[in-house]
């Protein structure tokens, strides 16, 4: 894995197409480079430099001389006219879409199944198509021995919950469908080879063998229903604080002590409780976590944020900038402006909030395309140098919980009188209306290369989607929102919710999200209140009872081994029980 130190800048010229020359990345040995071409250029290039070779004054060489002094790599990332996307369709390697089918194929040939999860906007997941995958030992050796099926990130929740662990993630399965390996991150071509031939391996020794086959799909298992009480209530949210005081890193903000997510709902949730206890404990750690997002994650230039950092310290960044990252910043970032009224907040969220409408926002269709790709050389550039750069490519794909989280964002933002981002959310959520309900609930995107939604029935999707549609009613007090949701929460509790298990599930599978369903009762609880439906009620109530024991485990009995993520997605379990239980914090939506 390449690990970012010594960072170095070396300007060259090259055939006077050549803007700026920027250090992408290096090992302690070899040091890499990535080259930026100005407007009309034809293609982005790389450069390996083996430093071994090199005396010490040589690496600070300019121009032509580096040359002499090495042999220099040239390896063609992609053609500057295309958006960068992770295109499995084209790769060697020959891939299928996940479905139910593609295991039962592996299952009747007796092959293990090869798993990529990958995303378009993710720098390392292409880096790993094009250097690993595109490698003809590694295409041919999959193509030969596996069956392989590529899942995108943001079309499949339900399977980036159940196996992601990092971009890309690899997950080895045998012919039965039971998990070999599972990893994240980037191998080299050899490394990778062994990993798929001892897998391989195995699964011939022990067909051979005849071992039992097992089934693929495993029961859902939840602990027992806790009954929903104000005492259960403040258990749960005292085992919040004290995770979060746990893991709150002291000096330079954000949570643990290695890769930094900025995690803006759990920053949400302490400036609630900040609120509601007037302990400047935890406004302290929200502003240190917001001093800290705003020295790595910002992007002074031109707004926004990028998705994380790989160190403490918020340094070095990953550049792909998420709909939903920054949207859920621009909140708690204006939130704590008007705690603080500190100006540094109140610029971040305005330029966030200017970047998303500027640069992510559909102003003709209406609604929010997902992402802008990672480049790390282009931010590397100066401000002066990065007019006349290319701009990394935004995919014009719109993720439905994305565009309902954004909604809501600028309907809670236009509270302060702005009318202009009222008006985009009501947009936005006229799209969502338009183009992603169907008899189904609503779809999980809209795909912009056939303009039209894809893969209805995903929870993650429903849930925002109810809760953006009757916050918009609310706002605006059209019932054209009030219907929609309606909709959608009428599909949820006939299709999605497990009867026998009392939570939502997606498309009946065998997981369940805590997150997912915290939203699904939210927006329930809402419905409640506008109709007076007592169903409504009921299923909110069963739904917070049937995971109240998974909550008290990731919160109370084992929080230590609990990853963050994992509890940033109890934020909305816990606001939603907190207002059934008659001690609501808004640290949810």
């Amino acid at each position: 894995m390449l690990h970012w130190e010594d960072r170095l800048l070396v300007t060259l010229r090259w055939e006077g197409a050549l803007h700026i020359l920027s250090r992408l990345s290096g090992c302690r040995r070899t040091c890499s480079w990535r080259i930026i071409l100005s407007k009309g250029a034809g293609r982005a290039v790389k450069l390996c430099v083996d430093v071994r070779r090199l005396s010490r004054p040589l690496l600070s060489t300019h121009g032509r001389n580096l040359f002499r002094a090495v042999t220099v790599a040239v390896i063609v990332l992609s053609p500057a006219s295309a958006s960068w996307a992770y295109s499995h369709q084209t790769s060697k390697v020959r891939f299928r879409e996940y479905s139910p089918e593609a295991f039962e194929t592996a299952r009747r040939e007796g092959k293990p199944v090869f798993l990529l999860i990958s995303a378009v906007w993710c720098y390392w997941c292409k880096y790993f198509h094009q250097n690993t995958l595109g490698s003809d030992e590694v295409s041919t050796y999959l193509n030969r021995n596996y069956l392989s099926i590529f899942v995108d990130y943001d079309r499949h929740t339900d399977l980036t919950r159940k196996y992601a662990r990092g971009l890309p993630t690899i997950v080895l399965f045998d012919p039965d469908g039971q998990v070999r390996q599972s990893f994240a991150g980037v191998l080299k071509k050899e490394d990778f080879l062994d990993v798929l031939n001892r897998v391989a391996n195995d699964v011939r020794t022990n067909v051979a063998a005849g071992q039992p086959r097992k089934p693929r799909i495993e029961p859902l298992v939840i602990p027992d229903p806790v009954p929903v009480t104000r005492e259960t209530y403040q258990q749960l949210h005292q085992g919040m604080l004290d995770f979060l005081n746990d893991h709150l890193d002291p000096v330079h903000g954000g949570f643990g002590r290695r890769e930094k997510y900025p995690h803006a709902r759990l920053l949400r949730y302490l400036l609630a409780q900040y609120d509601a206890a007037r302990d400047r404990h935890y406004l302290v750690a929200v502003e240190r976590s917001l001093d800290g997002i705003l020295r790595g994650l910002y992007d002074p230039v031109e707004g926004g944020f990028f998705r994380y950092a790989e160190g403490r310290e918020w340094r070095p960044p990953h550049y792909e900038k998420l709909l939903d990252v920054n949207a859920s910043l621009a909140l708690v970032f204006s939130e704590t402006y008007r705690v603080t009224q500190n100006l540094r907040y109140k610029e971040a969220a305005e330029a966030t909030v200017t970047y998303l409408r500027r640069t992510l926002y559909d102003a003709k269709g209406g609604g929010f395309y997902g992402s802008q790709t990672a480049d790390p050389a282009y931010y590397g550039l100066t401000p002066l140098a990065r007019r006349t750069a290319r701009k990394p490519p935004v995919n014009r794909d719109k993720v439905t919980a994305w565009n309902a989280e954004a909604a809501l964002t600028f309907l809670m933002l236009g509270e302060s009188g702005r009318k202009d981002l009222v008006d985009v959310a009501l947009r936005t959520l006229d799209f969502m209306r338009r183009d992603l309900i169907t008899e189904k609930g609503v779809f999980q995107l809209y795909e912009f290369k056939t303009g039209r939604g894809q893969l209805p029935g995903q929870l993650e999707a429903n849930a925002w989607a109810a809760l953006a549609f009757l916050e918009g009613y609310r706002v605006s007090q059209a019932e054209t929102y009030r219907h929609a949701a309606e909709q959608v929460l009428g599909y949820a509790k006939a299709e999605l919710f497990d009867t026998a298990h009392g939570v939502f599930v997606d498309n009946r599978d065998s997981s369940f999200s805590l997150g997912a369903n915290g939203i699904m009762a939210e927006a329930l609880i809402r419905a409640h209140r506008l109709s007076g439906r007592a169903e409504d009620l009921e299923i909110a109530k069963r739904v917070l009872a049937a995971l109240g024991g998974v909550a008290h485990a990731l919160l109370v009995e084992d929080a230590d081994a609990a990853a963050v993520t994992r509890v940033a997605d109890a934020v909305f379990y816990l606001a939603a029980y907190g207002r059934v239980a008659g001690k609501p914090l808004d640290g949810g939506r």
